[in-house]
């Protein structure tokens, strides 16, 4: 058995492995979506480690890149995502081996810490390895109790017609005393715009502000989650109002049973209008692991969106 980096060759058998051990289900395995979310992020190309036997790849273990600010200060960081073990080398240690050798790799990149949001059959295996439990990200949450009358849907956004708002708000210094993710130049259109997984839309006026969402169905009734807001100078009065018509508008032709929006970002200064509902941690559980920090990560202040812990 042989554990080595993965390279650009491998990527068919890569493919062949992860529709093996984990089927098609809601997320498809192919070559565009492991490209685009793996090659073309604008974080830089994802570390991947294979277990070999004989020839035959039969383990993968994928960290994605990431990065984060606080202030002026970058951090950098990975997202723990892919993994996969044939189902004739499972029991065998290669999940928690391909898993820790890769921790190990990134301590010589400058890597400061792993995050991810396992789920409950998942999580008590990475705690075991040197994961920390942060807990369920807190949201602000604002039912829509009257649905109405069906009406038309939103129609595809226009992403070309926000490109120079998109480039103002990633070249900008929109610096945060809370850590939220580092808005590099592409991001926003590697992130939602090319994602191949799921269609997001936008509310902008173009200049002030910008509201990125997708629409979720969900056992209790349709979620429009705001997944990133950004709000820029000139942004007053007329603007909010503008901007809360335009929600409302969306989630009345949608027929939205609730909107959603992380609680690490809402304040009461927010000029989204949200209810009166409290904050409450009922969304995805995040777990940490220390790479090369030394800092307390469950302390820190964080600001995670509801985009950067979305699975995909």
């Amino acid at each position: 058995m042989q554990i080595r980096k993965a390279n650009p060759e491998d990527l068919p058998s890569i493919i062949n492995l992860l529709k093996t051990s984990l089927g098609e289900n809601l997320i498809p395995k192919s070559e565009e979506l492991w490209n685009w979310k793996h090659v073309a992020n604008p974080f830089g190309i994802s570390p991947v480690l294979l277990a070999e036997d004989s020839g035959i790849i039969c383990g993968l273990r994928v960290f994605l890149r990431w990065e984060f600010r606080q202030g002026k200060q970058l951090l950098k960081a990975c997202r723990a995502v892919d993994t996969a073990i044939h189902p004739e080398y499972r029991g065998k240690g290669l999940f928690k081996n391909l898993t820790l050798t890769l921790v190990e790799e990134l301590k010589y990149e400058g890597v400061e810490f792993i995050y991810n949001t396992p789920n409950s059959q998942s999580t008590p295996g990475y705690l075991k390895m040197g994961w920390e439990s942060w807990g369920k990200l807190p949201l602000k949450i604002n039912f829509n109790l009257k649905l109405g009358k069906p009406n038309n849907q939103s129609l595809p956004s226009d992403w070309s017609s926000i490109h120079s708002l998109i480039d103002q708000i990633e070249k900008g210094s929109l610096y945060s005393d809370r850590i939220q993710t580092n808005l590099v130049p592409g991001y926003l259109k590697w992130r939602y715009e090319a994602c191949p997984l799921l269609p997001y839309h936008f509310i902008s006026d173009g200049s002030t502000y910008l509201l990125i969402y997708r629409i979720k169905e969900g056992k209790i009734g349709r979620e429009l989650r705001i997944v990133d807001f950004f709000k820029l100078p000139g942004f007053g009065e007329n603007e909010k109002k503008q901007l809360n018509n335009r929600l409302k508008t969306v989630e009345k032709n949608e027929r939205v049973r609730f909107t959603s929006f992380s609680g690490l970002q809402f304040r009461n200064d927010l000029p989204l209008e949200m209810g009166i509902m409290p904050v409450m941690s009922i969304g995805p559980e995040i777990t940490l692991r220390k790479v090369s920090v030394s800092d307390d990560l469950l302390r820190q202040p964080w600001g995670w969106s509801l985009g950067d812990l979305e699975v995909f």
